[in-house]
């Protein structure tokens, strides 16, 4: 996974070794030897996580926390503070101004790689949401939708899946005194699916050791993958005192862990700034999907449309040049279409196209750009895709669609097949609508050349 990280120390070999670190997983790394020096190089660089340290000349890490997280520029990068002192009050007290977790020196290279990556998914979802509403605002789409504030008195549920009942009530006692939420004890993994199901919780905290020895990791790893439970937070308690344990369970999709023993404080830290964080997505999300039903996306494919795709295609290429990462563009037109309309009615046709919307969303990444451009024509952006991507991709969409028929009301199996003309967007500014021309041009050769093939399109 590519990132940005801001290591911030006042010791220059404490910073080389972690850049060397980071390097070996392939991330790019920035440095700042102070406070302000980091301060600065957030705002400017916009990196997608930041390693603090805590003591430093000009301020302590604290300090600088608080500026990054009262900085609307800097609010939503991720900060993660560097210490020797492990002490409970000390990492309470990070908590408290912002800061995501605690790692302490010297670094287990494990603990850093797996926060990391955690970090970097995280970031990874409020960019793309923030695009997206960015992209909704610019084009008038909040004018149609009334806007609603964040509100931190609002009630959220709680999930408890406790290693004893008496865990479980000192965890209710505690929690519920400190924040508003309903909370909802479980005594088993069986019990905590079934009731994640029908309650849909909007936090679950999960102890290594189940009731019913259950097992906790695929309970997180279950909970994760359910539509249900995909946006819920989940904080994982850590029993065994490994960190490799904590790192398996960041990487199947936990928000959060704790490692015992630790304060009633810090689970009830890190549970607020879990909540704060989810309701602030969902805010984005709300933003994006109601000004969007009202003007921008395709009424019969639940795509977006050409309006929609030209503005955000534009937010991708200058993504694109901050990023110094290509892009790939295709367009996609279904062959002989209009044969389908003339043979089996425009009802049928639009079964196909709706179907067709179906397949492609199956086979690309939440991050990836899908819309329709009008008749049977689409296109699909992928950022941060080269040409080795996007000939992988194109040729899975290829195959999902001519690999099952489709199948009308009336009982028809229609065997239908797509033409993909690719481009792949470099990051130097590129203007959309020419990147979209080439794509186009890509696709006349590909149903010049036969149909239901994908081409590419060759520079001059």
């Amino acid at each position: 996974m590519p990132g940005r990280i801001l290591v911030v120390d006042d010791v220059a070999t404490n910073r080389l070794i972690l850049k060397a670190k980071l390097a070996a997983a392939y991330y790019d790394v920035l440095e700042a030897d102070c406070g302000q020096a980091a301060f600065d190089a957030a705002k400017k660089e916009q990196p997608d996580v930041i390693l603090l340290d805590i003591f430093m000349p000009d301020m302590d890490g604290y300090t600088v926390c608080e500026m990054l997280k009262s900085c609307p520029e800097t609010s939503h990068i991720p900060v993660v503070m560097i210490t020797a002192n492990s002490s409970p009050r000390e990492r309470i007290r990070g908590l408290s101004v912002g800061a995501d977790d605690f790692l302490v020196k010297p670094i287990n290279d494990m603990a850093l790689l797996a926060r990391v990556r955690n970090l970097l998914r995280v970031k990874m979802v409020f960019d793309e949401l923030k695009l997206r509403d960015t992209t909704s605002r610019e084009l008038g789409l909040t004018d149609f939708i009334e806007t609603i504030e964040a509100d931190d008195t609002e009630i959220s549920s709680v999930m408890l899946v406790p290693a004893s009942e008496a865990q479980g009530r000192e965890w209710e006692e505690g929690i519920s005194k400190a924040l508003r939420v309903e909370v909802c004890g479980i005594s088993s993994e069986r019990e905590a699916l079934n009731m994640a199901r029908f309650e849909q919780p909007d936090a679950i905290i999960v102890h290594q050791r189940l009731m019913e020895d259950g097992d906790s990791l695929r309970l997180i790893s279950a909970l994760r993958a359910r539509s249900e439970t995909r946006q819920a937070v989940m904080i994982y308690v850590v029993s065994d005192g490994m960190i490799e344990t904590a790192a398996t369970a960041l990487d199947l999709g936990t928000s959060d862990y704790v490692m015992e023993p630790f304060e009633p404080e810090e689970l009830i830290i890190r549970l607020r700034t879990q909540l704060q964080r989810k309701r602030e997505f969902e805010r984005l999300r709300s933003n994006v999907r109601d000004g969007l039903k009202m003007a921008v996306i395709d009424p019969l494919t639940g795509l977006y449309n050409r309006r929609y795709a030209t503005q955000h295609m534009q937010k991708i290429v200058e993504r694109s040049q901050a990023s110094q990462k290509e892009f790939a563009v295709m367009m996609m037109d279904l062959d002989r279409f209009k044969r389908i309309n003339d043979t089996e009615g425009h009802d049928a046709g639009d079964l196909v196209l709706k179907e067709f919307s179906h397949r492609i969303q199956e086979n690309v990444r939440g991050v990836d750009l899908v819309a329709r451009m009008g008749g049977e024509e689409f296109l699909l952006v992928m950022p941060d895709a080269g040409n080795m991507v996007a000939k992988h991709v194109s040729e899975r969409l290829r195959r999902a669609i001519e690999s099952q028929p489709f199948i009308t009301k009336s009982g028809n199996r229609l065997n239908i097949t797509v033409s993909i003309g690719v481009a792949i967007g470099q990051p130097d500014g590129q203007d959309p609508n020419n990147l979209i021309k080439c794509a186009d041009m890509a696709l006349y050769e590909a149903k010049s050349a036969g149909r239901n093939l994908v081409s590419f399109h060759q520079a001059a």
